[in-house]
C-alpha cells in the first residue's frame, strides 16, 4: 500500500518577508526583525545568504563574507537567523546571487565572466557580471549550495538576477554574452548588441538557464525534500518580482500582479506562485519609500488570484517609516487569518485569454514596446467589465488540450496569435468543434514561424479563409468601421461609427461566415470643408462563423491594442458582445460595480465559491491615493449553489440577491478589497 505524500511546507499558503541586505548590515538585529515580520504577519524571512557577498563565515576560496561578519558576536549571521527564525516558526529561505563577482575573482577566472561582443566585460558598481554558461554557474554553484546545506538547516534557496547580462544595473544594452563557453555551446545567428539578439539566442538562454536549474532542484533535493527552490526556471515555487520605475512609460500597467499569477497559475497549476512587491521607488532610489496604494493593489492582486505575497525593502525595517508598513500588515494579516479560505484554491473562470510570447516576439513584429499592448488591451477590458478569466501561456496550449484543462472554458481569447503550428491550431479547432467559443485578433493564426503570411489562416474555426491586404499606418488612419447589424456592439444601431487605427486586415469571409461591422477607408481630416467620405466597402471588421457545435467571432483589427491606448468604449462593448455570443453559457458575473471593480471569483474543494473584489479608484495615472469606498454592491454569478454569503472584511454575512440562473449577494461597502465566502 503506497504513501500519501508528505504534504510540504510550500504547499500550503505563505508570506514573506525580505530583509535584501548590503554588506555592512551583518550585524543585523535578528531578533528585532522577526519581532517585525511577524507582527506583519510573514511567516517567511528571505535572506541574503551567498553569493556576491556572503553573511556566514565561507570557507570557499571564490566567496567574500562581508568584512562587517567580525564584529558580529559569533561571526555568522546566516547561523544566528536560521536558529531564531526556526524557534519562532518562521521558515528562512537563503538569497543566493550568481550574477556578478568581485574583481579579484574576475582575475583569477575570466572565462567566469559575461564578455561583450568588443571583448569587454561587463563591470558595475565594481563587480564583474557572470555567465550562466561558465564554470561559476555550472560548477561552483553547487559548492556554494553543498557549504550552505552542510551548515545551515534552510528551508529553500532563492537566486536573485538567475539570467543572462543583457542589462546591467543602469539600464545599459550589453546584448549577447560572446564569452568563451558562450561562443562555443550557442548555435545561431544574433544581432550583437542589440536589446533582443533574436530568437535563436533567446531559445539558447532559456534552454541553459532551465538546464542549470533543474540540476540545482535536484541536487537539493537528494539532500533535502522540505527545502525549496524558488525560481522561475524548473521550480518548487514560481518566483515573480513587481515594482515601479522612475522612467516606465505611461499608462502604468497596473495590473502586473494578477497578470503574472494567473499566467502562472493556469499554465503550471501544480506550482504555488510567490510575488514580490517591491516597497522602494526603483534601483536608483531604494530608500524612498513607493507609495502604499501602488503596494496595497500589487499585493491584494496577489492574494486574490492565488499567490503567495511578500513585501522587500534593502537594508533592516528601519530603513523604511514605521507607517509605511500599514498596508503591507493590513493585507499579510488579512491573508494569515484567512489562510484556511486560501488553501487547495482554484480559478473558476469561464474565460481565458491565451499569452504568446512567441507572437510577441516573432520576426517583423511590432516589437516589445507595442507588441504586448493587444493582450494587455484585453485584459484590462475584461477587468473592467467584471469578467473573471485566467491567462493561458502559449506554450501550455497542447498540454492544456490533452489533459482536459482547455474544456473547461466556455470561452478563450487570441490576441494577435500570429505564429499557431499545425497541432495547435488543430486543438483550438477541436475546442470549437466540441462546442467551445473562440475569440481572435488582427494576424491570429496567419503567420508562419518566419512571420511570414500563410496562403490560409491555419484555423479553420475562425470565419476568415485568408487574408487579402494588409493595411497599416497612413493606409487605416482616420478609417472607421460602420455599423451593419444593430447590436454590434450593444446599444449601436445601423449606421453608428466606430472608429479605428494601426493595423486593418482585409479578409475573404468562409462560406457560412456572418460578416458585421463594413470597413469605410481613411478620408481628409482637414480642413473641415473636405472631411467626408465618397467609398465605403464591405470589408467586415467582426466575422462570425459557426464550427461544429461552437462559435467563433474574429477581429482583424487591433481592438485590443486600440482599447490599451484610446479606452473607447465601443471596443469594449464589442469585445463582451463576442464574449456572449460566442459562449454557450451565460455572463459568469453580472454586476452593477463601477469600472474600478476588479471581481474575481474561485473555488475550494468542497464547493466553496469565493469572490474578491479589488477597488482601483485610488488609481490616477501614477498617483496611488485610498480608494474611494464604493457602496451597495449587487453581484450575481452563474452556476453556484450558494445559500449564503459572508464578508470577510466587514464579518458579517450579506443579504442575498438572485435572478434566474445566479446567486449573488448585495456588498454594503468596499474599501479596497474585500472576500465573499457563498456557501
Amino acid at each position: 500500500m503506497s504513501e500519501t505524500p508528505r504534504e510540504r511546507w510550500w504547499e500550503r499558503p505563505f508570506r514573506v518577508f525580505q530583509t535584501n541586505l548590503r554588506e555592512i548590515d551583518a550585524g543585523l538585529d535578528v531578533e528585532g526583525v522577526l519581532d517585525h515580520l511577524t507582527g506583519l504577519g510573514a511567516n517567511t524571512w528571505l535572506l541574503n545568504t551567498a553569493g556576491i557577498v556572503s553573511f556566514y563565515p565561507s570557507s570557499l576560496p571564490f566567496q567574500h563574507p562581508s568584512p562587517w561578519l567580525r564584529d558580529r558576536p559569533g561571526g555568522d549571521l546566516t547561523a544566528a537567523a536560521v536558529a531564531a527564525a526556526h524557534r519562532r516558526g518562521v521558515r528562512l529561505i537563503a538569497r543566493v546571487d550568481l550574477s556578478k563577482v568581485h574583481r579579484d575573482i574576475a582575475e583569477a577566472h575570466p572565462d567566469w565572466c559575461f564578455v561583450d561582443a568588443a571583448g569587454r566585460p561587463q563591470v558595475f558598481n565594481g563587480l564583474h557580471s557572470t555567465c550562466p554558461s561558465g564554470p561559476y554557474y555550472q560548477e561552483r554553484a553547487f559548492e556554494i549550495l553543498g557549504e550552505v546545506m552542510d551548515r545551515y538547516p534552510v528551508d529553500g534557496f532563492f537566486f536573485n538576477w538567475f539570467n543572462f547580462n543583457q542589462r546591467d544595473y543602469a539600464g545599459r544594452v550589453w546584448g549577447a554574452c560572446r564569452c568563451v563557453h558562450c561562443r562555443r555551446r550557442f548555435r545561431g545567428s544574433l544581432t550583437d548588441g542589440a536589446a533582443d539578439p533574436g530568437p535563436d539566442w533567446r531559445r539558447y538562454t532559456e534552454e541553459t538557464l532551465s538546464e542549470v536549474a533543474g540540476r540545482i532542484r535536484a541536487f537539493i533535493g537528494a539532500r533535502s525534500s522540505d527545502t525549496a527552490l524558488l525560481l522561475r526556471q524548473d521550480p518548487d515555487v514560481i518566483f515573480h518580482e513587481v515594482n515601479d520605475a522612475v522612467d516606465r512609460p505611461q499608462p502604468l500597467w497596473v495590473e502586473s500582479p494578477g497578470e503574472q499569477v494567473r499566467e502562472s497559475r493556469t499554465g503550471r497549476p501544480h506550482l504555488p506562485v510567490w510575488v514580490n512587491t517591491v516597497m522602494f521607488l526603483d534601483l536608483p532610489y531604494r530608500f524612498q519609500a513607493e507609495q502604499p496604494g501602488l503596494i496595497g493593489l500589487d499585493l491584494v492582486q496577489t492574494i486574490a488570484h492565488g499567490g503567495n505575497p511578500s513585501a522587500y525593502l534593502v537594508g533592516p525595517p528601519q530603513r523604511l517609516p514605521r507607517h509605511r508598513y500599514e498596508i503591507v500588515g493590513r493585507v499579510l494579516r488579512f491573508h494569515r487569518d484567512h489562510e484556511d479560505l486560501y488553501l487547495g484554491a482554484r480559478s473558476a473562470a469561464q474565460v481565458a485569454l491565451i499569452s504568446s510570447a512567441r507572437s510577441e516576439h516573432r520576426p517583423g513584429g511590432p516589437g516589445p514596446a507595442v507588441a504586448p499592448r493587444e493582450r494587455r488591451g484585453l485584459h484590462r477590458a475584461l477587468t473592467e467589465a467584471h469578467v473573471p478569466f485566467d491567462i493561458l501561456p502559449h506554450e501550455n496550449l497542447l498540454d492544456a488540450a490533452g489533459d482536459g484543462r482547455l474544456q473547461r472554458y466556455a470561452v478563450l481569447i487570441l490576441p494577435d496569435v500570429a505564429l499557431l503550428d499545425e497541432a495547435e491550431a488543430s486543438a483550438l479547432d477541436g475546442y470549437v468543434e466540441a462546442g467551445g467559443g473562440l475569440i481572435a485578433t488582427q494576424d491570429t493564426a496567419d503567420l508562419d514561424e518566419e512571420g511570414m503570411p500563410l496562403d490560409e489562416i491555419r484555423l479553420r474555426s475562425l470565419g476568415a479563409r485568408r487574408v487579402l491586404w494588409r493595411r497599416q499606418g497612413d493606409a487605416v488612419r482616420s478609417a472607421y468601421l460602420r455599423v451593419t447589424r444593430a447590436g454590434d456592439p450593444p446599444g449601436a444601431e445601423e449606421g453608428d461609427l466606430i472608429a479605428i487605427d494601426r493595423t486593418f486586415l482585409d479578409v475573404e469571409p468562409r462560406e457560412g461566415a456572418v460578416p458585421s461591422l463594413a470597413l469605410i477607408p481613411p478620408s481628409p481630416y482637414g480642413p473641415p470643408e473636405k472631411c467626408y467620405w465618397d467609398v465605403e466597402t464591405t470589408h467586415p471588421g467582426l466575422v462570425w462563423h459557426r464550427f461544429g457545435r461552437g462559435r467563433s467571432a474574429y477581429f482583424p483589427w487591433p481592438i485590443g491594442g486600440l482599447y490599451h491606448d484610446l479606452a473607447l468604449p465601443e471596443y469594449r462593448a464589442l469585445l463582451l458582445r463576442a464574449i456572449d455570443e460566442v459562449s454557450a453559457t451565460p455572463r459568469q458575473v453580472v454586476t452593477d460595480a463601477p469600472a474600478a471593480v476588479e471581481v474575481v471569483v474561485g473555488r475550494q474543494p468542497g464547493g466553496r465559491v469565493l469572490a474578491h473584489l479589488i477597488n482601483y479608484s485610488g488609481h490616477r495615472g501614477r498617483s496611488f491615493e485610498e480608494p474611494l469606498p464604493i457602496h451597495d454592491l449587487r453581484v450575481e454569478i452563474s452556476g453556484i449553489d450558494a445559500s449564503r454569503a459572508r464578508s470577510i472584511n466587514l464579518d458579517r454575512p450579506l443579504q442575498p440577491v438572485d435572478s434566474p440562473g445566479r446567486r449573488g449577494f448585495l456588498l454594503p461597502r468596499l474599501d479596497l478589497f474585500d472576500l465573499v465566502v457563498l456557501e
